[in-house]
């Protein structure tokens, strides 16, 4: 089974700085040009929707910076700003992981120092679920995360509304959301051609979950800029959805794909700091009730 690294960063300006947008282009500029684990240039490159990287915007004072006015933002000299890259590859990167120091960018000049490092083996991910089998899991959305529902058509369906622009949800259902988690895991592990299953998957844990509680909102933010430097936009979802998945065999399924995307994130743009997940976890009351498979047989 494949290792996730995950690095944590110390950033810090040593001039006065406009962040770029989105504020996560200052670590992935470092990687694609080579001075900061180059091994994740063809990575980062690559057109595949669930690869195995997140590198998260930048942060100040604990939350993620990303603009949604169309305001630029300033940050001063000397300011510790923080930042996550996660991933997963097959090249020998453990020469490169504590690649830190002084690098100049197109976005000024930066101190990069090395927070944490954390190596993960999925397959003992495994363990973690069973320590949280009797919580509720509290998916919470770091930075705007941008989920389409079209995740959830029947694969038969998916060609004939490819075209569509249906945008992003921003009352995201348990199946979404766990639907994105699984496409991750098996991109993660070389599982392919999932659709069929992504789609079971999801339905199912829509009809068999419960919501216990939620504190969603709607955030517009700009994810980049297009060839004439207007800036795109897109409207995701921040917030938190509290659950529980009765079925046990199911529930087992969805925290080992959920805590992969918790190093991972989930949905669209990933690789440039969107759908930063963290998991949270509720032991569940006595009155809420706990069922087992067998309770849904018949």
């Amino acid at each position: 089974m494949p290792l996730i690294f995950k690095i944590g960063y110390n950033v810090i300006p040593l001039q006065d700085v406009i962040l770029p947008t989105p504020s996560s282009k200052v670590l992935k500029y470092l990687i694609q040009s080579g001075k900061l684990i180059p091994s994740l240039k063809d990575l980062i490159t690559s057109r595949d929707k669930y690869k195995p990287i997140f590198i998260s915007h930048l942060g100040f004072n604990q939350r993620r910076i990303f603009q949604t006015n169309g305001n630029l933002k300033t940050i001063t000299k000397g300011s510790r700003l923080s930042s996550i890259i996660a991933f997963s590859t097959q090249a020998n990167v453990l020469p490169e992981v504590a690649d830190e120091g002084i690098f100049e960018t197109v976005y000024g000049k930066f101190h990069i120092m090395i927070e944490s490092i954390e190596i993960v083996e999925v397959e003992k991910l495994k363990e973690e679920v069973e320590k949280h089998m009797n919580d509720n899991i509290r998916v919470r959305f770091v930075s705007p995360t941008l989920l389409s529902s079209k995740v959830l058509l029947p694969p038969s369906l998916s060609e004939r509304y490819k075209k569509i622009d249906a945008g992003y949800s921003t009352l995201p259902s348990v199946g979404l959301i766990v639907a994105y988690a699984y496409n991750v895991y098996c991109n993660l592990i070389g599982k392919k051609e999932v659709e069929v299953r992504a789609f079971k998957f999801g339905i199912l844990s829509n009809a068999l979950s419960r919501i216990i509680g939620y504190d969603l909102h709607p955030v517009t933010v700009a994810i980049g800029e297009d060839s004439k430097g207007n800036l795109r936009k897109a409207r995701g979802v921040m917030g938190w959805i509290e659950f529980d998945i009765p079925d046990e065999r199911l529930k087992r399924r969805a925290l080992n794909y959920l805590l992969t995307s918790s190093y991972l994130g989930i949905g669209r743009s990933r690789g440039i700091g969107f759908g930063e997940i963290r998991l949270e976890f509720r032991k569940i009351e006595e009155k809420e009730g706990k069922y087992t498979s067998s309770d849904f047989k018949g």
